[in-house]
């Protein structure tokens, strides 16, 4: 049986949002979700999986270094708003803390890992807060409406 620590889990590059990330999957034939849009997911020959969060954390991390190296094509694909993309950041770190306020260092430091400035990142992150969609300070932010 899988648990949340142990199993398999997929890291990908989404292909719609080139989002970088991993997902625990039961097998190579289940499609998982992007965190950041929500895209399927679906195995691909070139595919890498880890048996242990901290594995897959690691191999994203990787991921995400190789593709700073890589030179940027000339048409972005980014269908999704900075404001939705920074709010589904601290809705998939909120996740990965089993539903706990994740602290605003994690969450600008993922966001910079995700290619957003980190003063255009602040920016919405207070606006979100402003709006009521966030709650918290910046000792622990949360989506509004979550239980404690």
């Amino acid at each position: 049986m899988l648990t949340k620590e142990r199993g398999m889990f997929r890291i990908y590059e989404c292909p719609r949002c080139r989002n970088i990330g991993f997902a625990q999957v039961e097998s190579e034939e289940c499609v998982s979700r992007c965190s950041l849009c929500q895209g399927p997911i679906a195995h691909a020959p070139a595919m890498q999986y880890a048996a242990t969060i901290q594995e897959a954390e690691s191999c994203v991390r990787e991921a995400v270094v190789g593709t700073k190296l890589k030179p940027k094509s000339s048409g972005s694909s980014r269908t999704i708003g900075l404001k939705k993309r920074v709010l589904n950041i601290v809705e998939a770190l909120v996740d990965m803390n089993k539903g706990r306020p994740v602290s605003l260092k994690d969450i600008l430091r993922e966001c910079t890992d995700a290619g957003i400035d980190k003063d255009r990142a602040m920016d919405f992150i207070e606006a979100l807060l402003g709006e009521g969609i966030l709650s918290g300070d910046d000792l622990g932010m949360r989506p509004s409406g979550r239980p404690s």
